[in-house]
């Protein structure tokens, strides 16, 4: 053999080794693709397969704690006579609250809120200026009978003479906290019910979380004239001591 043949011996076989590894990253690149590809075909098919589904857990609770407050104003020409009068006024509420079991210090009244205006007849200033004095009693209790003794005894005062800007009455639960846990836990287990229910139905399985939203705790009256009150944790209150506690949970299974 001439040495320009063994030459290209060689070369030639250099190239065969060549060509079979280069086939051989390709086959394994074109395999592993086909694996990605097909993670991807899955994920999808999973991402599509999926329930959104809602818990509701409800307790029906009674108010621990209320506020009970009443404004009153007089207006006159004279600063002393309004003054005067709404002094009359803050002994005879006191008086009635008294009676009520409410004493002392929790029915002192705010201190006296005063404003002057013009005053117009006819559309025209008379010269003349009015003076307003208003105050306010307001306490906190829980005493929660009795604040709703004194609402239902309120008329006693117009009967008196007394007429009032506003008398309020509000009510609040605040053992919140002690029936999170197990009301959440119950939102979660009325989530998975449905979520269950309708794998069922479709002919699936129900499978992990994807995610979960936790709706905030409402409280709001039972007295259906009263429905539209509504307070969450921030503390607010209610206008009846009956109340029906409620938190929503949103959660997003996979169905597989």
């Amino acid at each position: 053999m001439s040495e320009n043949t063994g030459f290209l011996s060689t070369i030639a076989t250099n190239n065969r080794v060549a060509f079979l590894v280069a086939s051989g990253i390709v086959a394994l690149g074109m395999g592993a693709g086909s694996v990605a590809l097909a993670n991807g075909l899955v994920d999808m098919k999973r991402a599509d397969r999926e329930v959104t589904v809602r818990g509701v857990a409800q307790r029906d609770v009674t108010a621990n704690s209320a506020r009970w407050s009443v404004r009153y104003s007089h207006s006159e020409y004279a600063l002393s006579d309004a003054l005067a009068a709404v002094d009359r006024d803050t002994a005879a509420i006191r008086s009635f609250l008294g009676k009520q079991g409410f004493k002392g210090d929790m029915t002192r009244p705010s201190s006296a809120n005063v404003s002057v205006s013009d005053e117009y007849l006819k559309g025209e200033p008379s010269g003349r200026k009015i003076y307003t004095v208003g105050r306010t009693i307001a306490f906190h209790t829980t005493n929660v009978a009795g604040v709703q003794k004194v609402q239902a005894n309120k008329d006693a005062l117009a009967q008196q003479g007394l007429v009032v800007d506003s008398v309020d009455a509000s009510y609040e639960y605040t053992k919140l906290d002690t029936i999170k846990p197990e009301m959440i836990a119950e939102a979660t287990r009325d989530a998975r019910r449905a979520a269950e229910k309708f794998a069922s139905d479709s002919g699936s399985s129900v499978g992990n979380i994807r995610s979960a939203t936790q709706g905030y705790f409402s409280v709001s009256s039972r007295d259906a004239a009263a429905s539209d009150d509504e307070y969450g944790s921030s503390g607010s209150t209610a206008s009846s001591p009956d109340q029906r506690v409620r938190v929503v949970t949103t959660i997003d299974y996979y169905l597989d």
